[in-house]
């Protein structure tokens, strides 16, 4: 698949990602149960994803300009997208449920940074 058709895949599922969570906002509550709550979580994580990965590589690819491979540029921005999407949704369910407190979100943060920090580590060893 070139380059192109896979930004253009990444942008059409993002689409329809942010319409599907479109649909739940407004069409449902959140006393519809818990799988309406998932659904709604899981179409914003994957909106989420959608977004920050095609930012991510546009920031990597066109303003950056290093010389690496581009498939490497979709992968550390892929999983940098989710990662961050991660980040978002979670903080979100903690504040739906009230368990979001500002040592929390440093303890998810550095949690995340952690994951990262084991991934490029065992990616230098390869």
């Amino acid at each position: 698949m070139s380059l192109k058709g896979f930004l253009a895949l990444v942008l059409f599922t993002d689409i329809l990602a942010w319409g599907a969570w479109g649909v739940l906002l407004t069409t449902t509550t959140p006393a519809a149960g818990y799988p309406i709550i998932a659904l709604f979580y899981l179409s914003l994580l994957l909106a989420l994803l959608g977004f920050f990965a095609v930012i991510g590589f546009v920031i990597r690819v066109y303003i950056q300009k290093r010389d690496e491979l581009i498939v490497m540029y979709v992968r550390r921005t892929f999983r940098q997208a989710t990662l961050l999407s991660v980040l978002f949704v979670i903080s979100l369910m903690l504040l739906h449920y009230n368990f979001l407190r500002w040592w929390v979100v440093l303890l998810l943060i550095a949690a995340i940074g952690l994951l990262e920090q084991q991934y490029v580590t065992l990616e230098s060893r390869r």
